[in-house]
Parts: structure tokens; sequence; C-alpha cells
């Protein structure tokens, strides 16, 4: 008797085979952490977007406007904010601060406030930038104590922390998005509804 690729030996091996890998890849699926709530909204331009599982509370360090306003960033405990370091030499920060300009539009006021923390050499830079601009929707903050970066320990500009309405960090996106994005809009709904 002369051996056949189809026998029925060959079958059996073959779906066991076959049922071993699904064990497999049930075992290595199981074996990976769970999304977080916030996991499923690091798409599109926010696709950087890391989720804090044990989060810091907010820096106290104290910020000026070139008006001489002063801000301390737990003036806003109780909203959710969403706080960006930039600065004017950097081409990203740039490009994404219109997008939270208009974020703060659309969701800023009353459970959402957006402050742009800038580190250029004076508080007049951020300000004149804006000015420029046409950022009509936020306050020219700046950092003159060049603290917030290593409070915050920022690897690169720019970067943006969300914090909860405890004050707590909730996510960091290091690098540009789109902040009045879809995907941007439904994670931000998502924190002011909790």
């Amino acid at each position: 008797m002369t051996s056949s690729f189809f026998s029925l030996g060959n079958a059996i091996r073959a779906f066991l085979l076959i049922g071993l890998f699904g064990v497999l890849f049930v075992g290595v699926q199981s074996c990976q952490a769970p999304a977080s709530g916030l996991d499923r909204y690091a798409v599109g331009s926010l696709k950087k977007l890391t989720a804090r599982e044990a989060p810091p509370a907010l820096p106290l360090s104290s910020f000026d406007a070139a008006d001489g306003r002063k801000m301390n960033l737990t003036d806003y405990k109780g909203k959710i904010v969403v706080l960006n370091v930039w600065a004017t030499w950097c081409a990203p920060c740039i490009k994404e601060m219109p997008s939270l300009d208009r974020l703060q539009a659309l969701r800023g006021g009353g459970d959402l406030q957006v402050i742009t923390i800038s580190i250029d050499r004076t508080k007049f830079e951020p300000a004149k930038f804006f000015a420029d601009n046409g950022i009509k929707n936020l306050d020219p903050w700046h950092d003159g104590s060049f603290g917030i970066p290593g409070n915050l320990q920022l690897r690169g500009y720019p970067t943006t922390v969300i914090y909860n309405a405890d004050g707590r960090e909730v996510a960091v996106l290091e690098g540009e998005a789109e902040w009045d994005s879809e995907e941007a809009l439904a994670l931000l709904d998502y924190l002011i509804a909790r």
C-alpha cells in the first residue's frame, strides 16, 4: 500500500497542529495587558497618546503672561486640563497651535481648559506669536523658571499632558496632534463625562 498525502493520519496531524496554534494564539493574547479606557483613543493624530497607569499630580509651578497675570495649574482643579508645552522656535509646536486654539473655542471654558506654556526665553515671545498668528482663544503663558520640562520629565516639544478633574495626569502625547480632530474631541468628551 502506497502512502498518500491525503491520508487520515495526515488529516489528524493537520487538525492537531491547527488546534495547537489556536491554543498558542489565545495564550499569547491573554498575556498582553488589557487596553485602558484611554488606549482606544490612541488613533489617527493621537496615535502617540500614552495613558498613565499611576497618574502623577499637577506640578505646583506658577506661570506668567506678558501682561503681568500669574497662573498656577491648581487654579483649574475640577476641570479637564489639556496642557501643551511648546516654544516659538519649534516648527511642530507652531503647526499644532491653531488646532489647540480651535479646541479651546470648541470645548474650553466649562469642564475643559486648554493651557499652553511656552519655554521661550522671554514671556513676550509667545504673546507676540499669538498676536501675529491670530491665536485668540488661548492665553500665552510662559514658564519663567524653565522648570516645567523637568517637572514633567519632557523629552521633546511639543508635549501635551492631559489632567483629569482631580488634577491627576491621565495621558501624555509627545509630538504634534490635531487637537480639534474627531478622535481628540471623542477622547476629551469621554474624560469630561467621567
